[in-house]
């Protein structure tokens, strides 16, 4: 299951986004700025057949220094830490206010983007634009560039409205919000990588010192070693002239091992 994390200032709505993703109220969202999630939580999502794990993380406060605030940021940091080290980080969804001044969330997002790992997708969620006058996408043809020059980069973006459903929206926007929903969904899906599943190979067709070799517990790289040890410990073994074979090589990142059965 891929690893979601969403992110961003205190007040931005980030919850509201979870409830859109799932299509339930299954996270607590407030009405007002200050911070609804007080730590990290997960909900489980499913999109198009594919199954996700959105952890909501608390919202800090813009230049706060505040013991609250030094206390949620250290709630974030030791949780994706601890997400980093099992299961991993698949994406980073980095929420903003459609009407906040870019170069104040500048700070968070380079702090929420040192915590991640270095490849992990980064993607950019543009909320509270339900009364945007021109398209909610046009936002982002507005406002990309100047995103960049701050150094604010993203691998793909959403522009959207996180309101609440309810019968006493207009019909303008309802349909903004049903656009909203297949957007960042859509969003998610094509831009979260699927983790690499762990690999287990017959042991019925590996057999001797090789058969924990060709276990790959953690990627390639590990059963490359491995298998690197257990050559040179054989050839150690083996009669005088077999010594003298030259060592197997194995690629790091491609390992392909043929198993017949036989």
């Amino acid at each position: 299951m891929a690893n979601v994390v969403i992110a961003g200032e205190s007040g931005i709505g980030k919850s509201s986004i979870i409830n859109l993703v799932t299509g339930r109220n299954v996270a607590k969202t407030s009405n007002d700025t200050a911070a609804c999630t007080l730590q990290v939580e997960s909900y489980s999502a499913s999109i198009d057949g594919h199954d996700f794990e959105i952890w909501d993380t608390p919202g800090l406060e813009e230049g706060s220094a505040t013991a609250a605030n030094i206390r949620l940021s250290e709630v974030v940091t030791q949780s994706l830490q601890q997400l980093k080290r099992n299961g991993g980080i698949h994406l980073l969804v980095y929420c903003m206010h459609g009407n906040r001044a870019k170069a104040a969330v500048l700070n968070n997002y380079k702090a929420i983007c040192s915590l991640v790992p270095p490849t992990t997708p980064v993607v950019a969620v543009i909320t509270r634009l339900e009364r945007y006058q021109d398209r909610m996408e046009d936002w982002w043809s507005k406002n990309a560039s100047e995103l960049s020059s701050l150094g604010m980069e993203f691998a793909d973006h959403a522009c959207i409205t996180a309101l609440a459903d309810s019968s006493r929206l207009s019909p303008a926007l309802r349909e903004r919000l049903a656009h909203s929903r297949s957007a960042v969904r859509g969003l998610i899906c094509r831009s979260c990588p699927a983790p690499l599943p762990q690999v287990m190979f017959p042991s019925s067709s590996i057999t001797g010192e090789f058969r924990d070799a060709a276990v790959v517990a953690k990627g390639l790289g590990r059963a490359d070693a491995q298998i690197r040890k257990e050559v040179l410990s054989s050839r150690r073994r083996a009669p005088g002239p077999l010594r003298r074979i030259p060592t197997m090589m194995f690629p790091r990142d491609i390992l392909t091992l043929s198993i017949n059965g036989d």
